[in-house]
């Protein structure tokens, strides 16, 4: 591993049935998420080693067409960045 620590975050990607009916566009769909996160968890696990703190994560895609790497990846770095902002929140707990 990259010197993150192997447990600060665990992620599970969902892709439903019921929007794609072959298992090989689920299986696609579910490739690429993996890899956008792979190549954009750094800022995430940055945040999670600063506040000491532990993530479990479920991606789910909703679009009802695949899209490609390039807007996946966008939309995760997005929804990271958003996740990184919030955990770097001062504690309310």
């Amino acid at each position: 591993m990259d010197g993150e620590g192997p447990h600060l975050a665990s992620m599970a990607v969902s892709v439903p049935k019921r929007l794609f009916k072959k298992a090989v566009d689920r299986n696609l769909l579910k490739r690429r998420i993996r890899e956008a996160y792979r190549l954009n968890k750094a800022d995430l696990y940055s945040v999670l080693k600063q506040k000491d703190k532990k993530l479990n994560l479920i991606i789910q895609y909703r679009h009802q067409q695949i899209e490609g790497f390039h807007v996946i990846e966008e939309a995760l770095k997005k929804a990271l960045i958003k996740l990184g902002e919030t955990l770097d929140l001062p504690d309310g707990n």
